[in-house]
């Protein structure tokens, strides 16, 4: 019986296959785009557990919204804030849009948002870490480290962090309110901290993360929040606004409402896709469908990614070319402070257990480089199923929350 496969922002494949469990989000959420920006605005005339948003500002506060990387449908939901900043008497001169930096690498999406942000007369400014002018200590955490974040957001009457729920990492004891604020408006150097994979392997590191990234917002006085919760596809399952605790509470128990599935037993091949556009397509996310797919494999089984990535390999996952899993490069990549440092350990721990096959529009001998078996077509993908006697689909992977029962 063929099962359909959907991964990157290009439709839908099908695999010739009997022995396919098909996993997918358990439920099939999605708001209509069109209706997002009211729905926003409404959220915030009547938010979680804060008076309503009209009450937050007075007459000539200065307002900055800051829009995390991927959040999806930006440009609908930030009609629907700034209609909501006009219920509230907030004036455009007033208002400034700060992006993750992220943004910098999407021309075209960039260049919506600076339409938009010139028709409704607010300012827009992409967040350059390496600036150091541009950042200042807003005060010092519990375990004495001065905390940096933009000047922009420091010298806000009202701070508005718009972003999107992601899984937790694997060691968190506590929801983060502030994950879409910090570190991504910090600078440089705390960037390259977080970069760091060594928390994925100590709780007591995880958890100094978890609580510094809590009193980012607390330092800064941020009251309220907008949490998005994304559905299978390119769109929005739903959308929290409030007091940050509730906020991250209520969107918490929504995505994995939405993203948790347990498996009966474990699976010889697990097939991970990446599903979504260009803002999806990254080695992060390739990371986290590995991980993913490693919650349900059999030992000894095999992974295969699947994804429409393009972004070349950075300098960590470099160090994986001829490496040959050696225990003194895992050392190197403990101590890198790259955005793919954290994955290139993820997958370099995973070629030590098996093999992992990887569907990208990289060049063959690159993917090769780096230890992974590429497949150069579908008809690949579909052979390598019908071998397997039992096989895994999760669709979304990036986002999945996969356990065995």
């Amino acid at each position: 019986m063929p099962t359909t496969l959907t991964y990157g922002n290009r439709g839908t494949r099908v695999l010739e296959s009997s022995q396919v469990t098909h996993i997918q989000p358990k439920l099939d959420l999605r708001l209509p785009e069109a209706d997002l920006s009211n729905l926003l605005r409404a959220s915030l005339r009547e938010p979680l557990e804060y008076p309503p948003f009209a009450n937050a500002t007075v007459p000539g506060d200065r307002v900055v919204l800051a829009i995390e990387y991927g959040t999806p449908c930006p440009c609908q939901l930030l009609e629907g804030t700034l209609a909501a900043l006009r219920d509230a008497g907030v004036e455009a001169s007033n208002t400034t849009l700060l992006l993750d930096p992220s943004f910098s690498q999407e021309t075209e999406l960039c260049e919506q948002l600076k339409q938009l942000a010139q028709s409704n007369e607010i300012e827009l400014l992409v967040h350059d870490p390496k600036d150091d002018s541009s950042h200042t200590i807003v005060g010092v955490t519990k375990t004495g480290r001065p905390l940096r974040l933009s000047r922009m957001l420091a010298d806000a009457d009202l701070v508005l962090p718009l972003g999107v729920r992601k899984p937790q990492p694997g060691n968190a004891k506590q929801e983060t309110s502030f994950g879409s604020l910090f570190p991504i408006f910090s600078d440089q150097e705390t960037l390259d901290r977080y970069r760091a994979p060594i928390a994925g392997d100590s709780k007591v590191i995880c958890a100094e993360r978890q609580h510094e990234i809590n009193e980012s917002g607390w330092l800064l006085g941020v009251g309220l929040t907008i949490q998005i919760v994304p559905d299978h596809g390119l769109g929005v399952a739903a959308i929290f606004a409030g007091e940050p605790q509730a906020v991250a509470k209520a969107a918490s128990q929504q995505y994995q409402a939405i993203w948790t599935y347990e498996s009966k037993k474990p699976s010889e091949l697990v097939v991970a896709t990446i599903t979504g556009d260009s803002s999806q397509q990254t080695w992060a996310n390739v990371g986290r469908a590995l991980e993913a797919a490693e919650q349900v494999l059999e030992p000894g089984g095999a992974i295969a990614l699947c994804s429409d990535l393009t972004a070349p390999p950075g300098p960590s996952l470099q160090r994986l070319a001829g490496s040959e899993g050696s225990q003194e490069v895992e050392r190197e990549l403990m101590r890198d402070r790259f955005p793919d440092s954290w994955t290139a350990l993820r997958l370099s721990r995973a070629l030590e257990r098996g093999p992992v096959y990887f569907r990208s529009q990289l060049p063959p001998n690159l993917v090769e480089s780096l230890g992974l078996a590429p497949l150069a077509d579908d008809k690949e993908l579909s052979r390598l199923v019908a071998q397997s006697q039992s096989c895994l689909v999760l669709d979304g992977a990036q986002r999945l929350l996969a356990t065995v029962d």
